[in-house]
């Protein structure tokens, strides 16, 4: 077993802390740069798509009551037919 002191314990813990914090950072500029990039590569009819099926799955969570609220608060026009 190898004994480590204190100090060099703490400063190689900070070090590899600091090291995942860029690696996150460099993770989510690169994810932010792939979203955009495939946002400017898609026509609208697959923007839509995409659109349609997140918030699908969205209102697929929520009950009818809440539904219905979401209707009356945003479009009630759809609830008079």
């Amino acid at each position: 077993m190898i004994l480590i002191n204190q100090g060099l314990t703490s400063a190689l813990i900070a070090a590899i802390l600091s090291l995942l914090k860029q690696t996150n950072m460099n993770r989510s500029e690169l994810q932010d740069a792939l979203i955009q990039q495939m946002l400017d590569d898609m026509d609208l009819k697959t923007m839509m798509c995409l659109c349609y099926d997140y918030l699908s799955e969205g209102y697929d969570k929520y009950s009818d009551a809440e539904l219905t609220e979401e209707c009356k608060e945003y479009y009630p026009e759809l609830l008079d037919g």
